[in-house]
């Protein structure tokens, strides 16, 4: 490794990990003093209010990342522009473009620990806060959800449930599976309750027909070899958002909504924003040299970064409104903003430097 490469590794990793604490601080700060008076009303133990806040910690560190990395790639070479450490590395034959090159890998890695986090660990720890805040701390009285007259197909069968709940129960199943030739029904299962656990669907009450034998047979129990996960009909169905869902079961449920011939739009889009809000994290670092090309002031370059943070997260947003209206292709809508940022910042680096 170069010694240019480690020494930005270390003093960006410093001043990233400085700016984080600072910024995770201040929403911690900020969110406690709006949630203070219902901490204290529920008259909980303190450790309910920590274990809230860590499990916010994902969270807190996946979303504000992106807009932390382009504060801290801003600072480091407004410090090195303003220490001279520039001019030495022009006169040594270093080119901005090495320090871009170099800011872009490590933009690379966060943009992965930012991803990973994000969908590997974020939602489950945002979904346990929520229950947290809700029934421990609020003590709201659950509320299951539920679908009314839902069809699938899936391994020959047609499926009828009369009712489906969030968690995985059911009423009323009726079954029909289908001949090779998908003309006849080689057999009909109903079923008065129903779950679903570990992608098995296990039946309560059973009854099976034959029509072609005119047999009828009673079981207490049974197995359905259907792997449906119920929680894609409720996203479909109901207005959940498929931000909670991480970016692999998200990726799931569309193929199996696309083959139910669901309307997947909304969830496509969403799906490539997952990516794109991570990439942004390299965009940033193009941006970064941008800014400082233009203005390399420490002060002005920071409202500057403030600036095009928001930029890009308003871009980002209509983008994605756009996609999930159908008003523009999903692919389109979540990737634009993204590429539209990472071209216009190498434009400005271009003639920003060419002259000098």
């Amino acid at each position: 490794m170069k010694l240019l490469t480690k020494y930005m590794i270390k003093n960006h990793t410093r001043l990233l990990l400085m700016t984080l604490a600072i910024g995770i601080s201040i929403f911690i700060l900020i969110d406690l003093i709006e949630k203070a008076d219902i901490f204290m009303a529920s008259r909980k133990p303190l450790v309910y209010a920590l274990e809230y806040y860590v499990l916010k910690l994902p969270f807190i560190v996946s979303q504000t990342l992106p807009a932390v990395f382009l504060l801290a790639s801003v600072i480091f070479l407004s410090i090195m522009v303003s220490s001279r450490e520039s001019i030495a590395l022009q006169a040594g034959g270093i080119s901005v473009y090495t320090v871009t090159k170099n800011l872009i890998f490590i933009g690379m890695f966060w943009a992965v620990a930012q991803f990973l986090l994000s969908q590997l660990v974020m939602n489950v720890a945002e979904q346990r806060a929520l229950s947290l805040w809700r029934y421990d701390i609020r003590e709201r009285i659950f509320i299951e959800k539920s679908l009314k007259n839902l069809w699938l197909t899936d391994n020959d069968y047609l499926v009828h449930a009369g009712v489906v709940y969030e968690r995985g129960k059911g009423e009323k199943l009726s079954a029909y599976k289908l001949s090779d030739d998908s003309k006849t029904i080689e057999e009909i299962v109903r079923a008065e309750r129903f779950f679903v656990e570990k992608g098995a669907w296990q039946l309560e009450n059973v009854t099976l027909y034959y029509p072609e034998q005119f047999l009828e047979k009673k079981q207490d129990k049974m197995v359905l070899p259907i792997e449906q996960n119920l929680r894609f009909y409720f996203i479909s169905n109901q207005e959940d958002n498929p931000q909670t869902l991480s970016f692999f079961v998200l990726g799931e449920a569309i193929e199996r909504l696309r083959d139910s011939g669901s309307n997947i739009e909304y969830m496509l889009t969403v799906w490539h924003s997952k990516i794109t809000y991570s990439l942004m994290i390299v965009v940033f670092a193009v941006l970064a040299v941008a800014i400082i090309s233009y203005k390399s002031n420490v002060y002005l370059a920071v409202i500057l970064a403030v600036v095009a943070s928001f930029v890009s997260y308003v871009l980002s947003t209509l983008g994605v409104m756009l996609g999930q209206s159908g008003k523009l292709p999903p692919v389109f809508a979540a990737w634009f903003p993204c590429v539209l940022l990472f071209v216009l910042g190498y434009v400005k680096i271009y003639f920003g430097f060419s002259k000098r």
